[in-house]
């Protein structure tokens, strides 16, 4: 049976009520104002500072915690979710990715993207009836169930309708937004198989960038603490294969790699240097194979 969720508003701070019963905290409606276009947007976050951090630290993403499924992998990818906000119920919904969440930030705008093919995922769980009972997943896309007929929500070039579903505008925070962020809060934080899901998505989304970055940069033989960085600022998006490559070509490579795309997000850069500082040495004893296809 479907859970039923209500919103409650505290000024700028959003909850949600479970049941008519117990009430859990969603986020914060923030402003965020384009640096070239000077367009303004809102939505919600529960980064820290805002409403919902406290919350979010209950669902920390730590390596530690799935060594013994994923093993080095685990720890590959702690220092990019340690800079996407670390948490399982992490959320912004006021910028053009339109609904970001978990600990890899999986962004719903990229079609067949980390965010597309981790929620394909989630609606093929037996808890999708208490969440989202009139989505599903049909010949591998999401479909919206209405009036009898199934609408297409996503496609090879397009993920607008699924967009508009989860966020409806980006001009002030929507119940239907609150709605859908408190399902996938409360979703992840009450079934420990919907964090699972969500690091192996994370896994698979690392894998896929090295993979690439191998094809387009060479790193056969390179150590995992610099393929970490590269696969850090491809699924960040900071910089392009060119400015990769004159980084892994450098007298240091570890520290010209740190410092690409430092120019627009110098905060970052700042933190993953800072996560990476306790974690390279390990990093370090592997290196990729492209062979093996892994870090060996």
């Amino acid at each position: 049976m479907a859970i039923h969720f209500d919103v409650v508003r505290d000024g700028r701070h959003f909850s949600a009520r479970v049941n008519n019963n117990d009430i859990f905290p969603i986020g914060a409606r923030v402003r965020f104002r384009n640096r070239n276009t000077g367009v303004e947007r809102f939505g919600l976050s529960n980064d820290a500072g805002f409403f919902g951090n406290a919350e979010a630290k209950k669902q920390l993403y730590l390596a530690k915690d799935y060594q013994d499924v994923h093993g080095f992998w685990s720890a590959f990818i702690e220092p990019t979710a340690i800079c996407e906000g670390q948490s399982f119920i992490s959320l912004n919904t006021y910028d053009r990715a339109r609904f970001t969440f978990g600990f890899g930030q999986f962004a719903a705008h990229v079609p067949d993207g980390d965010f597309i093919v981790w929620f394909r995922d989630m609606l093929q769980r037996p808890e999708v009836l208490d969440y989202f009972p009139n989505l599903e997943v049909r010949g591998g896309r999401i479909v919206k169930l209405e009036a009898g007929r199934a609408v297409t929500m996503e496609d090879d070039n397009s993920t607008e309708k699924l967009q508009l579903y989860l966020n409806p505008t980006l001009d002030d925070v929507e119940d239907a937004e609150v709605i859908a962020a408190a399902k996938l809060i409360h979703w992840t934080t009450h079934h420990p198989e919907a964090r699972l899901l969500q690091v192996q998505h994370m896994i698979h989304t690392a894998r896929r960038l090295v993979r690439e970055g191998d094809r387009r940069l060479g790193l056969d033989g390179i150590s995992a603490d610099l393929c970490c960085i590269v696969m850090d600022i491809r699924h960040h998006g900071r910089a392009g294969f060119d400015d990769l490559q004159r980084a892994l070509l450098a007298t240091d490579p570890f520290t010209a790699l740190l410092n690409v795309g430092a120019e627009n997000e110098p905060e970052r850069c700042k933190n993953l240097k800072t996560a990476l500082k306790t974690r390279r040495a390990n990093l370090a004893q592997k290196k990729w194979s492209r062979a093996n296809g892994d870090f060996i």
